[in-house]
């Protein structure tokens, strides 16, 4: 689901621009649009940002990124432990699987590595929400 958000220039707090951004969990956004006629905003494309509601040019109440979570060393050090355990998970489900299909070392190896490059890149991500998906996809809540 896209939202759209102010981002303040690099060049002038006061100036914001209108981005698309989707929800990344606990009131943070992931920037998704682009800045509006190639100018330069205080955060980039990609970029995890918390917002609040600020009052925006014309009186409308908006949301309004305030400051970058991906540049924090607690979020990163978060992600790349999501990312770890993602990898492993991923690999031991991905061996699993093709080892269903095809009995050999290399099919299991094969299947590690699809498995690891994708579980450990959805879960750096996309965090605690990737986790939740696969919990609801193999019903480990139960």
């Amino acid at each position: 689901m896209k939202h759209r958000i102010f981002i303040p220039l690099a060049s002038d707090a006061a100036v914001l621009r209108e981005v698309d951004a989707v929800p990344a969990g606990e009131g943070r956004f992931r920037i998704t649009g682009a800045a509006p006629n190639g100018e330069r905003l205080q955060f980039e494309r990609g970029e995890i940002v918390e917002c609040e509601i600020h009052a925006v040019p014309g009186g409308r109440k908006e949301l309004v990124a305030i400051r970058s979570v991906s540049a924090e060393p607690e979020f990163r050090k978060r992600r790349n432990v999501f990312a770890v355990c993602g990898a492993l998970v991923g690999g031991i489900v991905g061996a699993v699987f093709t080892l269903q299909v095809d009995l050999s070392i290399d099919s299991a190896a094969m299947g590690f590595l699809v498995g690891a490059v994708v579980f450990g890149f959805c879960s750096a991500r996309w965090g605690d929400a990737a986790w939740d998906t696969l919990s609801r996809m193999f019903d480990w809540h139960h």
